[in-house]
């Protein structure tokens, strides 16, 4: 019966130095709106601001859109004198306005309860909400 709380314990006293180890990671770009690593911890940046704790599967797909670009575009040009148009592919033009990629650093865990803890802990520590179903279940428990 012991050894239960005992591993508990461990976990959660392991949990701060996993959530060191994870701020401690490269802030990289996430291309093609795909994570590189699913049983990772990420922390999502939106300009250089930490906007979102999540692992898979549950990440939210809009956290990723800003990363998801189409690198062509097509184009018909009419021509002058009424003849047939033409299509020309090429780069997309440049929108001023659209939000740059968004960023993460993550830190791979190979255990679930792990990675749930760290979801958690970072968030609190980040100011930033909860998003594991399993923690939200727990907290919308009247």
């Amino acid at each position: 019966m012991t050894t239960a709380p005992r591993d508990h314990d461990q976990r959660l006293a392991a949990i701060p130095d996993l959530y060191r180890r994870l701020m401690a990671r490269p802030l990289e770009p996430l291309t093609r709106a795909r994570l590189p690593d699913n049983g990772a911890v990420y922390v999502f940046y939106q300009e250089n601001e930490p906007v979102h704790v999540g692992s898979p599967p549950h990440v939210e797909e809009r956290m990723l859109a800003p990363s998801l670009r189409i690198s062509l575009a097509a184009r018909m040009i009419r021509s002058a004198d009424g003849g047939s148009p033409e299509v020309s592919i090429g780069e997309p033009p440049p929108r001023h306005y659209r939000r740059k990629p968004i960023e993460a650093r993550w830190l791979p865990l190979g255990d679930d309860r792990d990675r749930m803890l760290l979801e958690l802990y970072a968030a609190q520590t980040l100011g930033l909400s909860i998003s594991h179903p399993v923690v939200r279940a727990e907290l919308t428990k009247a």
